[in-house]
């Protein structure tokens, strides 16, 4: 037991010897610790960038952040928070903000980490339960944080990203002959983007990332501003119109060979329908039934036949 005791002191006498408890090269580097469940002595290891968070300085530079980052910030704020805060002081040395695009292929992150932390700040000022606190906001205040991007004006950053995402874009219709990107795939999530946002196009604020000058440069792309699942949606329902406009009522009959794509259709919203009624996943939205209802769609045809007969 006292050979082992005293192993184990030698082993700690050579780690401090080697690694040092003092600052070495603006790194502070803490006393090794002994793992019970390893059997082994723990030495702390700091990048450069963790290093900072105990010896970052305020500078004069208009860009660089103006808070200092010590010791005992770190522990109110946390490491993991601290690092992104340092990585967020270095995208606004190099950029002139701190509006980091979701989508920041350098560092996606911190685009991420961006993102989540104006979420959790609406959750906090509605009073809801949320990962951020004052001190945590105070600090990225001190950093020029932007809580609303929706209200402020377009980075050259982010025109420049935008430009990069409709030039992948104009690649794959030259190549493919159409727009319809898999959304599985970055530049497909793009388009996704770009229809939700033409959707909110009627009621957007003058500083929408979707200008009429990206609209019309989608436009020269014959870019399709619906899904196939909405366009065939608004095709079946024309074709429901025309129905009811020669027959007075929607009731297609399931063999209908004049349009047997629309016979199967109707089936098909009722089968929807039921499903939903039944508190099954359906994609037959609220939106959608209603459209349906208001042109006298009848959900049971059984129900309907049953009706007309007595």
């Amino acid at each position: 037991m006292r050979r082992l005791l005293c192993s184990h002191f030698v082993e700690y006498l050579l780690l401090l010897f080697f690694v040092g408890i003092t600052t070495l090269n603006g790194l502070v580097l803490q006393v090794p610790t002994y793992n019970l469940r390893n059997r082994c002595y723990a030495v702390p290891c700091y990048s450069k960038n963790r290093a900072r968070i105990l010896a970052a300085t305020t500078t004069d530079d208009a860009n660089a952040a103006t808070i200092t980052i010590d010791e005992q910030l770190t522990k109110k704020l946390g490491i993991a928070f601290t690092q992104k805060l340092i990585e967020l002081e270095e995208y606004k040395r190099k950029h002139g903000d701190c509006l980091v695009p979701r989508r920041y292929e350098e560092n996606p992150s911190l685009g991420n980490f961006v993102n989540k932390q104006r979420q959790s700040y609406r959750k906090f000022i509605t009073g809801e339960k949320s990962s951020i606190n004052d001190n945590r906001i105070n600090a990225l205040n001190q950093l020029g944080f932007v809580w609303d991007a929706s209200s402020t004006p377009r980075s050259s950053h982010s025109d420049r990203a935008w430009q990069k995402m409709y030039n992948e874009l104009t690649e794959f219709h030259s190549t493919n002959g159409h727009c319809r990107v898999p959304s599985t795939s970055a530049l497909g999530q793009w388009v996704v983007r770009q229809r939700f946002l033409y959707r909110q196009y009627p009621n957007r604020t003058a500083n929408s990332s979707l200008t009429p000058e990206r609209i019309s440069k989608l436009n020269k792309l014959s870019f399709p501003w619906t899904t196939r699942s909405e366009q065939l949606w608004h095709e079946r329902i024309n074709d429901l119109k025309q129905y009811k406009k020669k027959h007075g009522d929607c009731m297609v009959p399931r063999n209908y060979p004049p349009n047997e794509q629309l016979a199967a259709w109707v089936a098909t919203q009722r089968k929807n329908y039921n499903r939903r009624q039944g508190g099954k996943p359906s994609p037959l939205t609220v939106a959608r039934i209603n459209e349906l209802e208001d042109l006298g769609f009848v959900w049971s045809y059984w129900d309907f036949n049953l009706n007309n007969f007595q």
